[in-house]
């Protein structure tokens, strides 16, 4: 027999406990302990952490389909709405101004092609007053001298032919020149009116259908936010309940440093084999306490990670998907108006030139017709004054006798020129009347369209604004929902993990509980103040419950469980932030 073996025999067994004592004076127990510690502190951080940066991107994701549709109430939105009404209306006036030029110009070349034959007549009867002026001359001259009155008569019927031959040519070179420049115009409004009024027609009804569309869109937009507010709302509150649970890591991490602070005070002592059967069993008591709230605490979080997963899956992929198609269709329908407004621009410039044109026509054909009428003044004058001749004639021609016989056919034949003058002038008077109301027409009608209260450019501008910031609020669905949901799934991955770090605890229980059974209170009055200061160092009530129940001890009167801090709202997701 060998003298280990002899010395075996005789060494008597350590006694239960004393090996696990040894690891708690060493310090080698402990480490068991700090060890789950330290990695549930981490996980538990890292999964803090991930859920604030995800309620940080639910708060940017509620803001973003709170903002697109708030893009249809912003002032970009609604002054691009109200410009495009205006210019809507704009058209219409300018289709109506359109239909109404064409009309008052083919009224005026109508008009003024009525002038030529009138003043054709006038023409015949002046040159018929020059032949008949030439003939009363020879007539006069055959008559016996010192006739002068006879003279005189013959000279100032040819001065007034003369007189009347240069108004009517006045009046027809003027109505020549109103005539080319009626036709030019009428060819030009008939140009614009083949190439613009079907293509602005087209506008102002596809600009009637855009604003029904942007209507549409804008309503859809707000029953959109309602129900991503209502999502959001209920997803925010699960974040909330996240949030909570992740203050059981803090509260675990407390209990378990408390319980190493047990392990240390028996470590430390001088008794300790006697301290060990009363702070064995109180660390096993916490230690196992602890490990118990740990498993129902990452249980109850776990589920709930998992049910704000599946929650939030659905919600945010609907909500994206949803915003993808609001976002598609208010594009499109901006974009249209867009494209719109922007044609229309040109189109309001050719219209704007071609009021001006029609302006133009207006003043110069005012002109013209002042200028006719001045001429028929003169020719109404000159049948006044060729009535007036032709009676003094007839009066001389009376105390000639015989002689005189001639002159009373010219006196004759010159009441004849004076009835188709008049005629004549009456009647081109007339036309020009008419003329002179529809240039008068034209003119207010030009005077009245000649201002835009629409801005296609500023609206086209507001739009694209707003389209700019609905693709911005879309690229922020875009990238803050899949991240939403990566963070979550790993927020849960690691939960998964963590919920494994007290799997050795109940071992550590047992080992500690061989340290002693139910303690002595004799031996806990000895050591009272030690476990008093034991009983100061726990922040939760649970803790010195337990302590109190395993050492036999009174729990003192009145001593409640601290208020817990007020986490906010739970629908509101910056409350849980800030």
């Amino acid at each position: 027999m060998s003298a280990a073996a002899a010395w075996l025999r005789v060494v008597p067994a350590d006694p239960p406990g004393s090996t696990v004592l040894d690891e708690i004076v060493s310090g080698r127990f402990a480490v068991d302990i700090a060890g789950p510690r330290q990695a549930i502190e981490q996980a538990f951080l890292a999964m803090g952490s991930g859920l604030m940066a995800g309620a940080h991107l639910l708060s940017d994701i509620s803001g973003a389909h709170r903002d697109m549709a708030l893009e249809f109430e912003g002032p970009a939105f609604l002054q691009g709405v109200a410009q495009i009404s205006r210019l809507r209306d704009e058209v219409g006036r300018v289709l109506e101004g359109i239909t109404t030029g064409d009309a008052e110009i083919a009224r005026l070349a109508e008009t003024t092609k009525q002038v030529r034959a009138p003043l054709e007549q006038m023409d015949s009867a002046i040159r018929l007053l020059g032949l008949v002026a030439v003939n009363a001359r020879i007539v006069a001259a055959g008559i016996e001298s010192g006739q002068s009155d006879l003279t005189a008569f013959t000279s100032e019927m040819a001065g007034i032919a003369a007189e009347a031959k240069a108004a009517v040519r006045s009046i027809a070179e003027v109505h020549e020149r109103v005539c080319r420049t009626v036709a030019e115009t009428r060819r030009t409004q008939t140009e614009f009116s083949r190439g613009h009024y079907r293509t602005m027609a087209a506008i102002r009804d596809r600009l009637d259908e855009d604003l029904r569309s942007i209507e549409a869109q804008r309503a859809q937009a707000a029953e959109h936010a309602d129900k991503s507010a209502t999502l959001a709302a209920g997803i925010g509150a699960q974040v909330g309940e996240a949030v909570a649970a992740v203050q059981a890591g803090d509260m675990t991490r407390q209990r378990l440093e408390h319980v190493e602070t047990i392990l240390d005070r028996l470590a430390d002592a001088a008794e300790a084999d006697r301290l060990a059967r009363l702070l064995g069993p109180l660390a096993a008591a916490e230690l196992g306490a602890t490990h118990a709230d740990f498993v129902a605490e990452v249980a109850h979080f776990v589920e709930a990670l998992e049910a704000m997963r599946i929650d939030a899956d659905e919600v945010l992929r609907a909500g994206t998907e949803r915003a993808g198609r609001t976002l598609a269709a208010s594009g499109e329908a901006l974009a249209a108006l867009v494209r719109d407004l922007r044609s229309i621009g040109p189109l309001l410039d050719d219209d704007a030139r071609n009021r001006e044109t029609a302006r133009q026509l207006g003043e110069g054909a005012a002109d013209a017709m002042n200028l006719m009428m001045s001429r028929i003044d003169v020719l109404e004058r000159t049948e006044h004054d060729v009535r007036l001749l032709g009676l003094n004639m007839a009066i001389r021609c009376s105390g000639l006798g015989d002689r005189a016989s001639g002159l009373r056919v010219i006196a004759k034949e010159l009441s004849g020129v004076a009835a188709d003058t008049s005629a004549a002038a009456a009647q081109i008077r007339d036309i020009l009347d008419g003329a002179q109301k529809t240039v008068a027409d034209t003119r207010r009608r030009t005077a009245e369209g000649g201002g835009v209260e629409g801005d296609p450019a500023a609206a086209a501008s507001d739009l694209e604004t707003v389209l700019d910031r609905l693709r911005a609020h879309g690229a922020t669905l875009a990238e803050a929902c899949p991240r939403t949901i990566a963070i979550l799934d790993e927020t849960a991955e690691r939960a998964h993990r963590v919920s494994a770090s007290g799997d050795g605890w109940p071992a550590l229980v047992a080992r500690l509980e061989t340290l002693g059974g139910t303690p002595d209170p004799d031996e806990v009055a000895a050591f009272g103040d030690l476990l008093a200061g034991l009983r100061r160092v726990y922040t939760m009530q649970q803790e010195r419950r337990i302590h109190d129940a395993v050492l036999g001890l009174p729990t003192p009167q009145g001593e409640d469980e601290p208020p817990a801090a007020d986490g906010g709202d739970a629908d509101d997701i910056d409350g849980f932030l800030f």
